[in-house]
């Protein structure tokens, strides 16, 4: 089973390719395609990527100024807590994943 390289790698491969390409028309139209296509993909998973990860900091700030805010002392079990903080976790899961596609 083949891997598929990360996009960056792809980019960097279509680039040399780009620079190896003797000057027939057909072959750099092509290679110009491929690279804006793959470009248009790491444009997306970092932008993807990056909101992902910026939502689950901003979960972060709203749960902890929550808990710094309360005047009681705290009365939750770890299993509210964990409820408080795996949709935090899944979304800078899902954000490091795009990212890491990259490289």
């Amino acid at each position: 089973m083949k891997v598929p390289l990360p996009v960056m790698e792809q980019l960097k491969q279509l680039n040399q390719n780009l620079l190896d390409t003797q000057p027939d028309r057909t072959a750099l139209s092509l290679l110009g395609r491929q690279m804006a296509e793959q470009c248009a993909e790491m444009d997306a998973c970092l932008l993807q990527g990056l909101m992902d990860i910026r939502s689950a900091h901003v979960g972060l700030q709203a749960i902890l100024t929550l808990l710094q805010r309360r005047d009681e002392p705290l009365l939750f079990s770890s299993e509210e807590a964990v409820a408080l903080l795996e949709p935090v976790q899944q979304r800078l899961k899902r954000g490091l994943n795009r990212l890491n596609r990259l490289i």
